[in-house]
């Protein structure tokens, strides 16, 4: 007992002396520099005082003579930048133990506006510029001159006329008229608009083997338009989005190739390309205890027919799953992000819910109808082989779908904010040893919130709910049924062990399903992050969603960011386990869980 009291006087009286001596710190830099005015009032003083203080005060007097030449350059910086002009500022340097640096402080009067004008020289603007000079607000006589303000407010000149089309427009050095016993500036913005440009033909690269049609289709512009910043930007955006070139460059040619009407300049747009390597190999892994082992390599072929396509063979071998996949991405079909996709996979799975052999083929028109929203419509067939709890038969699905998805997010594959929101609606006939018509609806909602200033701490949710209407779940192929457990859905649980169970006491899905989940991201410093999770999940053998059903687990995991997306390694144990479950599942793979 007595050993506790001493170890607790002992820290107390170590916390106490570090108060004590960051006190004295900071009372030993507030007295190691006085600020005096007889002008300033007291809330300029007080921001000065506080814009000025010493980080550490001098130890010689010839390091308190530096602290208050710089001081009073500070001090001079700092009150222009709020409009006073003509500040009286000295010093003094009294010796002590530490030296006292003493500063006088008068501010002199807030500058205000005489005049503003601006100034484009004699060659008259044309009447595009002039409204977009006159579209920018400036200062006006009576308000404060902020350099700030003045330095935006020429930028945005400039900004201006080079939207509609003076490419070259520049600022000269500006007119400052001061009068100190007035306190008020005359300014004329000066400006260069250079000859207003027009568009003549795109010039390409030949180093690219791209077809001359499909990177026209990338263009925003034609043509005989005149020079935007934004067309062009968007022109580069475009070109990088293919992921088919290692370097883009779209500029305007430095000489000009013809002279138009009212002084226009006729320049061509040069465009610099070089391709990507043509063939890239890709390979990953994954683990879970109740999945086992897998690995996936991918084979990329760009441009295979010079319209910037894309030919991706991926081939996945699994403890429960053997498939390969081919897909070919044909983009801008008919018009900038209009993509035609199409798709064929072959494989067998061999789960505990089912055996199933299958052969699909399915086509899709993609379209991105803005930065945040995506839609599609397909058509796909599914030739299966398939046994489960019910029966062994032969099947095949004809179907269409429609999805929609709208992202907020702030990055595809680890968001710190923003939210997303995936749906999806397919009619489909199945026929075959069973037959039968079903409409499924199935969407996911995802959200982001960083909980601090650095989104080291993250909160995320996903919500994801699906429906089956219009077929018995027996008539369905299992491709078709809601599964739940496993990493990509309610860790902690065995894979698709969630939900209503067949005579042999094996997973039959369902046509209804209900999954929540929630993470707390913590990432520190460097590569690795935390992550606490906990899941929920329902699957019923009817459409609807039975709450009282839901399987819940907790768990915990760790992050190790990489190029690629972070590397997940989490351990979850169920929260209401049923005889004969694991206690613990274990998962590795590649990205954030949602």
């Amino acid at each position: 007992m007595f050993g506790s009291q001493v170890d607790f006087f002992m820290i107390r009286s170590l916390f106490l002396f570090a108060c004590i001596a960051a006190f004295g710190l900071v009372f030993g830099s507030a007295e190691a520099q006085q600020i005096d005015s007889e002008s300033a009032g007291a809330d300029l003083l007080t921001d000065l005082r506080n814009e000025l203080r010493l980080s550490d005060p001098p130890q010689t007097l010839f390091e308190a003579r530096r602290a208050a030449r710089r001081a009073a350059q500070k001090g001079e910086n700092y009150l222009n930048s709020r409009g006073y002009f003509a500040p009286d500022i000295s010093y003094a340097v009294a010796p002590g133990e530490p030296p006292e640096v003493n500063l006088r402080i008068e501010p002199g009067p807030r500058f205000t506006f005489a005049s503003v004008s601006v100034d484009t020289g004699v060659t008259p603007l044309s009447r595009a510029g002039q409204e977009a000079i006159a579209s920018i607000s400036i200062s006006q006589p009576g308000d404060m001159a902020v350099p700030k303000q003045i330095i935006a407010e020429e930028a945005g000149l400039i900004a201006a006329l080079k939207a509609v089309g003076y490419a070259d427009a520049k600022a000269l050095e500006r007119s400052v008229i001061g009068d100190r016993e007035a306190g008020t500036l005359e300014l004329t913005y000066r400006i260069d608009p250079g000859p207003r440009i027009q568009l003549g033909e795109i010039v390409y690269d030949s180093r690219t083997r791209i077809r001359r049609t499909f990177l026209d289709r990338l263009s925003p512009f034609r043509e005989g338009e005149f020079y935007t910043p934004q067309g062009f930007a968007t022109f580069n955006r475009r070109l990088n989005a293919t992921r088919n070139f290692s370097f883009v460059s779209v500029q305007l040619s430095p000489d000009s190739v013809a002279t138009g009407e009212d002084g226009v300049v006729i320049r061509n747009v040069i465009v610099q390309l070089e391709d990507r390597d043509r063939y890239t190999l890709s390979a990953g892994a994954s683990f879970s205890s109740s999945e086992g082992p897998g690995l996936t390599t991918g084979l990329i072929r760009r441009n295979a027919t010079r319209r910037g396509d894309t030919l991706s063979a991926t081939m996945t071998l699994a403890t429960l799953e053997r498939t390969l996949n081919v897909d070919w991405r044909v983009p801008n079909i008919t018009a900038f992000d209009r993509t035609l996709v199409l798709s064929a996979e072959v494989g067998r799975e061999e789960t505990d819910a089912f055996d199933r052999e299958a052969a699909t083929f399915t086509g899709a028109f993609e379209v991105r109808a803005s930065d945040h929203l995506t839609y599609a419509v397909g058509v796909g067939s599914e030739f299966t082989r398939e046994e489960d709890s019910f029966e062994q038969r032969d099947q095949q699905v004809l179907s269409t779908s429609l999805g929609v998805r709208l992202d907020y997010a702030d990055d595809p594959l680890d968001a710190t904010k923003g939210w997303r929101v995936d749906t999806r609606v397919e009619p489909g006939l199945v026929v075959g040893d069973r037959q039968a018509q079903y409409v499924s609806v199935n969407g996911q909602i995802s959200a982001y919130q960083a909980l601090d200033a650095n989104s080291r701490i993250v909160a995320a949710t996903r919500i994801r709910s699906g429906f089956v209407f219009g077929a018995s779940l027996s008539d369905l192929p299992v491709s078709r049924r809601f599964f739940a457990g496993g990493g990509g859905s309610a860790r902690g649980f065995e894979y698709q062990s969630v939900g209503p169970e067949g005579v042999d006491e094996s997973p039959t899905g369902g046509r209804g399903l209900l999954e929540v989940s929630s993470e707390l991201r913590w990432r520190r410093d460097g590569p690795l992050g935390f992550v606490a999770f906990l899941d929920g999940a329902t699957v019923s053998a009817d459409q609807g969603v039975q709450l009282d059903e839901v399987r819940s687990s907790a768990g915990v995991g760790v992050r190790y960011d990489t190029l690629v997306g972070p590397i997940r390694f989490d351990v979850a144990t169920p929260i209401n386990p049923r005889d004969g479950e694991d206690p613990l599942q274990f998962y590795v793979s590649i990205g954030q869980a949602f």
